[in-house]
């Protein structure tokens, strides 16, 4: 046989194999789900700082990814109770470089991760800051959705959500952030002169005038880190120095009840973070990401220590290692499970264990979720 009929019979056959597996080749159908999957969820932000805000949505239990839902740039998202729905305000620039940058506020189908509909807010008021739990909150009735703005004056919009109108702004030079009372429609906020203003505000868009406390904290020596929990009919905010502040905010003024150090007589730490403490309801304890070596400046440092807290009498009942998390947050399960982003865009997650023998034992983490996480909802 010559080299040339070797050759083509070579060149023959290499063509024949491909039509031969063709005939066995089943193509694969791509579909796309109607739901997420069933099961316990923990929402993430990833604030990017380089893009459009992401929200990662993540099984509860394995930490696997069920879906993302993309926004606009430095935005913020608030779950409703049922966690069905969430809201997400962003930034969308008409040329994304450039171009009239029109705030947006969007209501997505928790289930589906479908948009509802969208709501263009005020131009120009939108606050662009990092993600935090108090720039955007529900009215205790769920009908009406309040929005930090700073532009750079600070205001709050009310964004009536059944006519996707905004009703009103309501000033608060000097003061930040919202804190909706237990019962009413009224909220506080911190003051820059360390007093805490309350606000009360109507559906149809009148509100009252600012009643401010006497002074609270200490700006210059010790501020209080901007997120409170809800301890019985207390908001607890807890300062730079690892004091945490009950003030009591059922009346029109705000009125400090009690100031007690979670430190006791232990130094050298102190909380930093965002997100810094998580309340677990039933078994009135906190959690509270705290570091080493404190410093003027140290009050975003990531986490050394998850301190464990008996809210009762605010004793210490445990620490336990962290992981660098700058944001934590805790299930509201009769055995809670608490989660933590970190500064390099991990998500982990940790058994509790409560009683007599306390622990928190790490139990999973999900790296690369995003690049700066700012924020975690659960629903459960």
């Amino acid at each position: 046989m010559t080299l040339k009929r070797t050759t083509a019979l070579a060149l023959v056959s290499a063509l024949l194999a491909p039509v031969a597996q063709a005939e066995d080749f089943k193509p694969e159908v791509l579909s796309v789900e109607a739901s997420i999957p069933e099961g316990p969820n923990a929402l993430v932000i990833d604030f990017a700082l380089n893009g459009s805000s992401n929200v990662f949505v993540l099984d509860a239990e394995t930490l696997k990814l069920k879906g993302n839902i993309g926004t606009g740039t430095a935005a913020n998202m608030k779950m409703n109770a049922a966690g069905d729905t969430l809201y997400t305000a962003g930034i969308y620039m008409e040329r994304y470089l450039r171009g009239t940058a029109h705030p947006i506020l969007e209501e997505w189908d928790l289930k589906t991760l479908k948009l509802r509909r969208e709501i263009e807010l005020p131009l120009g008021k939108l606050a662009q800051a990092e993600t935090q739990p108090t720039l955007m909150q529900l009215s205790p009735d769920e009908k009406l959705l309040l929005i930090q703005n700073a532009a750079p004056a600070q205001s709050v919009s009310v964004i009536n959500l059944e006519s996707g109108e905004a009703v009103a702004e309501i000033p608060s030079p000097g003061c930040w952030t919202i804190n909706p009372a237990l019962e009413g429609q009224r909220f506080s906020m911190l003051c820059g002169d360390g007093k805490i203003a309350s606000v009360s505000y109507e559906a149809d868009g009148s509100f009252s005038d600012f009643a401010r406390s006497e002074t609270i904290f200490d700006p210059a020596a010790d501020p209080l880190i901007a997120n409170p929990i809800r301890v019985g009919d207390k908001l607890v905010w807890v300062s730079y120095g690892g004091v945490l502040h009950f003030v009591d905010d059922s009346g029109e003024t705000p009125v400090l009840a009690e100031k007690k150090s979670l430190l006791g007589d232990i130094e050298g730490w102190a909380p930093g973070g965002s997100e810094v403490i998580a309340y677990h309801k039933a078994s009135n304890t906190a959690f509270v990401l705290m570091h080493s070596n404190p410093f003027d400046g140290s009050h975003k440092n990531p986490a050394e220590e998850i301190w464990m807290i008996d809210m009762a009498d605010v004793s210490l009942k445990g620490r336990f290692p962290a992981h660098g998390e700058g944001t934590i947050s805790v299930s509201q399960d009769e055995t809670p499970t608490l989660f933590g982003a970190n500064h390099g865009g991990s998500v982990t997650r940790y058994d509790v264990t409560l009683g007599e023998t306390p622990d928190i034992a790490f139990a999973g983490e999900r790296p690369g979720v995003g690049f700066f996480l700012t924020m975690i909802s659960l629903d459960h």
